[in-house]
């Protein structure tokens, strides 16, 4: 049995932290687990009751919450909290006889590249962002590029393109392993059922780059017909509070009584049960995009942006809509055309959930994760 360290510097319940949890809760019985968080939170309060190992060492919250993409005086304090906490992780690592690291944020693939060195086991950067512009500074981009040549062992990326993104030398050992869906395919039952409402549902935290604006602006155009009504699940979580604010008052201003701020929802396979349309808008490359893989597992057909991680997942015009990001009017008549169209949203529907089985599955992901493993250490040892 390997016994492995999982790193993330927030047990807030993220995308990543979502995408860890399934990992973890699906490993079997060839890992055993230690997760080290450098927070409280809810990830390792679910953990936990699952009986995974969980141990907190905090890391100071300037730190933990330090935006990426500040480049300024603080960073070299940053820095050397950053070193010194990889410190005390490498004497844990080698309290626990950890056979390897691996780290699940960009925050903690520094922090675990000093752990895992110092205690001389292998490191893994599991790479869940893009890294490129606009999503980071330049200078930013290059320097995680640079780091990600040289300090961890092996590169797991979320899609095709975050690991493209990277632009990585061919001989460095790397591995795209989706982040899978964990619950049981059960599609919405009012898929193509006519109902007083119609529901387009988008779920995400609230982040001007996933582009909530640009579904509210096509809201707009949708309310003299308040038989459509669109709902936005997701909070702002990492100090985007700002755009929270800007969506509030663009509700406002447009008079947008068809829009709905859900807020975090606990149950987002519940909701989708309850929607008819699943649509997606980040504005900038999205490295997977697992709300949509939960969504096609629910039967919901799809529209999303035509870039990055989205277009490994939903084939255009067979699960769902592909689309340009940023422009509201085409998202307004995307959303019409499979609004007018109940027979081409049951085929999506369909078609969806098939793609989901055959390759977005946890077992698959498991099976791919743990073969990494044993393949690295081997060749390392």
């Amino acid at each position: 049995m390997l016994r492995v360290a999982y790193i993330d510097h927030t047990a807030r319940w993220s995308g990543g932290e979502v995408a860890l949890y399934n990992i973890l809760t699906h490993l079997g019985s060839n890992v055993d687990p230690l997760v080290i968080l450098a927070e409280e939170g809810v990830l390792a309060d679910r953990l936990r009751e699952q009986g995974i190992q969980v141990r907190v060492i905090t890391l100071n919250e300037k730190v933990r919450n330090r935006n990426r993409n500040v480049v300024n005086m603080q960073i070299v304090s940053a820095a050397f909290q950053l070193l010194s906490y990889g410190r005390r992780l490498a004497r844990i690592l080698k309290e626990e006889q950890v056979v390897c690291v691996h780290t699940n944020s960009l925050k903690s693939a520094i922090y675990g590249a000093v752990a895992a060195k110092i205690a001389r086991i292998p490191l893994i950067w599991h790479i869940r962002d893009y890294i490129g512009e606009p999503y980071l500074k330049p200078v930013v981009a290059k320097a995680i590029r640079l780091m990600s040549r040289i300090l961890p062992n092996g590169i797991i990326a979320n899609s095709n393109s975050t690991l493209n993104a990277l632009k990585l030398p061919k001989s460095k050992k790397t591995l795209v392993v989706y982040s899978s869906f964990a619950n049981a395919i059960n599609p919405a039952s009012n898929v193509t059922v006519l109902k007083q409402k119609f529901t387009v549902l988008l779920v995400g935290r609230l982040a001007e780059w996933k582009g909530q604006h640009i579904l509210l602006e096509a809201a707009k155009s949708f309310l003299p017909d308040q038989h459509v009504q669109f709902w936005l699940a997701g909070d702002a979580l990492f100090g985007e509070d700002v755009y929270k604010e800007e969506l509030l008052r663009q509700i406002d201003v447009y008079g947008l009584t068809n829009v709905t701020l859900l807020g975090h929802v606990d149950n987002i396979q519940e909701l989708m049960q309850q929607a008819d349309l699943l649509v997606h808008t980040s504005i900038t490359p999205e490295p997977f995009g697992q709300v949509i893989v939960e969504g096609m597992a629910a039967g919901l057909p799809v529209i999303a942006s035509n870039e990055g991680g989205p277009t490994e997942i939903v084939v255009h015009g067979e699960t769902g809509l592909l689309i340009t990001p940023g422009d509201p009017a085409l998202l307004a008549r995307s959303i019409r055309t499979l609004l007018g169209n109940p027979g081409e949203r049951r085929r999506m529907s369909e078609h969806g959930m098939k793609r989901v089985q055959e390759h977005f599955v946890i077992e698959r992901t498991v099976i791919q994760i743990t073969s990494y493993y044993e393949g690295l250490i081997s060749n390392i040892n």
